[in-house]
């Protein structure tokens, strides 16, 4: 169907459901961030917990889309078609551009994976900017296996799935190579709908956040999901968790499909089915993408202060 159906059908376009619905990676110019062991709940509001502080101090150089606004001037962008990359694309520049983004656990890339998974908390105060583990980093079941009858115990900052079996080092590193290995496809992928990770930094961390939260085929369709959504004129935090939600449905080709494809979130409707919640699959599907974009929107604004107030 004509991608402005797809996007008239679903999330505050049109109807509510479907059928089926029955470390700032190059730093804080110079500043420390500091890590500590957690002790608290991911949503505590209280000071840092007591603990050996490690402190990481990264390079001075900031991605360039911190100083510049978070989306290109109206003139620049056509609604009625797809945005138009403002340089040609090279895949080993950009690489060379955005593989620090994983180049530690505390790099923005990971720290906005870790938060949206509950892993991390990242807070300003006293002028510096503070990443602590929450004690989910240490072991925590995951809900989404649970759905499929999989007790499955995650550790490190992106939820490893077990693969470490406990050793936090070997988790975070698993969790680095996973994302740097996926990263030339989340690239290309982006580029072929016409999104520039320099002007959307936030797309590129969505499309690392959903490889790593479900099957790799929901990441490889999130940058055309996202193409639509932006050509139906959602902006921001809305058009990528809707772009995110949307690229649940696929048909019997693994096709993006909202008009006879089915929700392949079966991990979170799951969830939504045992909590009882009397929502659309497309709903419980959005409720959470919505939550996981605003984390990292919330991550990647906290560098923005942080990179303000130097220059003032």
């Amino acid at each position: 169907m004509f991608d402005w159906v797809w996007l008239s059908r679903v999330a505050g376009l049109g109807l509510v459901g479907t059928a089926a619905g029955s470390a700032l990676f190059f730093g804080i110019l110079g500043r420390t961030v500091f890590l500590e062991p957690n002790t608290r709940h991911l949503n505590s509001e209280a000071a840092i917990a007591p603990g050996k502080t490690q402190a990481v101090t990264l390079p001075p150089q900031p991605l360039p889309l911190l100083t510049l606004p978070k989306s290109p001037p109206a003139s620049e962008v056509s609604q009625k078609s797809l945005p138009v990359l403002s340089r040609p694309f090279d895949l080993k520049q950009s690489l060379s551009t955005y593989q620090p983004l994983f180049a530690a656990p505390t790099s923005l890339g990971m720290v906005a994976i870790g938060v949206a998974e509950g892993n991390y908390r990242l807070f300003i105060e006293n002028g510096n900017l503070y990443v602590q583990q929450t004690r989910f980093y240490f072991g925590h079941t995951d809900p989404g296996n649970l759905s499929w009858g999989d007790v499955v115990t995650n550790y490190g900052p992106c939820s490893d799935q077990g693969r470490s079996k406990g050793d936090i080092t070997l988790a975070e590193q698993l969790c680095l190579e996973r994302s740097r290995s996926r990263l030339p496809t989340h690239l290309v992928d982006l580029n072929a709908a016409g999104i520039d990770p320099e002007r959307d930094l936030e797309a590129l961390l969505n499309v690392a956040d959903l490889y790593n939260q479900a099957m790799p085929i929901h990441s490889r369709h999130f940058p055309h999901a996202l193409a639509i959504a932006k050509k139906g004129g959602l902006k921001g935090i809305d058009a990528l968790a809707w772009a995110r939600t949307a690229s649940f449905y696929l048909n019997v080709n693994n096709e993006l499909d909202l008009e006879t494809g089915s929700n392949k979130a079966t991990g979170l409707l799951g969830i939504c089915a045992r909590e009882n919640l009397p929502i659309t699959e497309w709903d419980c599907v959005y409720k959470d993408q919505l939550r996981r974009v605003k984390a990292i929107a919330s991550v990647v604004d906290k560098y923005r202060q942080m990179y303000q107030s130097n220059a003032n």
